[in-house]
């Protein structure tokens, strides 16, 4: 660049901004041609070793007043940026050319399925509709027995709740799933509607209790705040709350729970939708003892432990954001054992470019204390009930 000498500081600085602008132009045309040239032969747009090269030769040309950490700052922002603009340009999700795994090659034949919780949860439904009624829902009464139930050999695969659109995370299976060596192989979201059922006889105003489990229950507020006279009960489970209130021959008793526990039990259906928002759904896990390693699912879902110090956290995203990759969800887990470390749990949605992924974990790795993969999956969303 020809030097200027302009005697007014800030026209001085106004020209300079406007060479360093085309220059950074110029720049990013020639990393677009990279960018093409990569793509056409599957090979990942982020290089690291390459950005390495190119941060320790500008440090050693580096004549100041910058110093390195300066220096440093600034070509990573250039490196990142050129990034994402070959990603937006050549980037795509496996999302967009892989489809969705058929039932029959989630799990085979007549496989065991533990849920949660009494036959007509929402956690059986959400695996029938999943799996097909060929497979075997078998019913676990506490959260704990159901992610012991492969280990026990009273199930192939477990099918448990992680989260809900209303209320977030099932903590407690989050944490046990942490605990556990199963992995995840599929994912289901099930629209959730809320169902007051009772026996024979009974109306909205001889009830007056409500019993369900405390997450139904915590989705249902607008229901109890117009009809503050009924008491809410919290329960193990929908299903066997419905059924505990239909057997009970009580008007003045009801439960919380889908339309198919009114027809299992024989129960009446007083109310529907008493959930709080139409938009309710509850994200379902299939966890099983063996990973799927087909490469096909379109979501990943990994925990990484982070020690506890300034910028940890933004150190193990970058390799991700670098890479275009798109993180669906993050969120922090304490560990009791060591108060100094941290669990981060994340959904990512796959990249085209396997090269992408396994570049994105090599470096979280490096920067980690621990990175443990949950599993690749692909994702069926069921239609809401009527």
């Amino acid at each position: 660049m020809s030097e200027v000498r302009i005697d007014n500081p800030r026209a001085e600085i106004d020209a300079i901004d406007g060479e360093i602008l085309r220059l950074l132009n110029n720049r990013a045309e020639i990393a677009l041609r990279v960018g093409a040239a990569k793509t056409n032969v599957d090979t990942s747009l982020c290089d690291p070793a390459r950005e390495r090269e190119v941060l320790e030769r500008m440090r050693a040309e580096n004549p100041g007043p910058f110093d390195e950490q300066s220096i440093d700052n600034i070509f990573r922002r250039i490196i990142d940026e050129s990034l994402l603009l070959q990603q937006s340009t050549f980037g795509r999700s496996l999302a967009d050319n892989v489809p969705n795994p058929s039932r029959a090659a989630i799990v085979g034949g007549r496989s065991r399925v533990a849920f949660l919780g009494e036959s007509g949860t929402f956690s059986e439904e959400a695996a029938i509709g999943l799996l097909g009624d060929e497979s075997v829902t078998v019913s676990m009464p506490t959260f704990e027995e159901l992610f012991a139930a492969v280990d026990n050999g009273k199930a192939d695969y477990v099918l448990t709740p992680l989260e809900n659109s209303l209320i977030g995370s099932v903590h407690r299976c989050v944490d046990l799933l942490l605990q556990s060596s199963l992995n995840i192989v599929a994912e289901v979201i099930l629209p959730i509607s809320h169902y007051l059922v009772a026996c024979k006889g009974a109306t909205i105003d001889s009830i007056l209790t409500v019993e369900s489990h405390p997450a139904a229950l915590a989705q249902c507020t607008r229901f109890f705040a117009e009809h503050p006279a009924i008491t809410r009960v919290p329960a193990d489970d929908t299903a066997g709350s419905v059924r505990r209130a239909i057997e009970s021959g009580d008007i003045t008793r009801a439960g919380i729970g889908g339309r198919r526990t009114a027809e299992i039990y024989g129960g009446r259906i007083i109310a529907e939708h008493l959930e709080d928002n139409r938009d309710n759904y509850t994200r379902f896990a299939l966890l099983s003892p063996t990973a799927d390693t087909s490469g096909t699912g379109t979501k990943i879902s990994l925990v990484m432990r982070l020690r506890n110090q300034p910028g940890s956290l933004h150190g193990a995203l970058r390799p991700f954001v670098r890479r275009g990759i798109d993180l669906l969800k993050i969120e922090s887990l304490p560990i009791r054992e060591t108060p100094d470390e941290y669990n981060f749990y994340l959904d990512v949605l796959v990249p085209a470019n396997p090269g992408e992924m396994s570049g994105a974990l090599d470096e979280v790795r490096g920067l980690a204390v621990d990175v443990r993969v949950l599993g690749q999956y692909s994702s069926t969303r069921l239609e809401p009930a009527r």
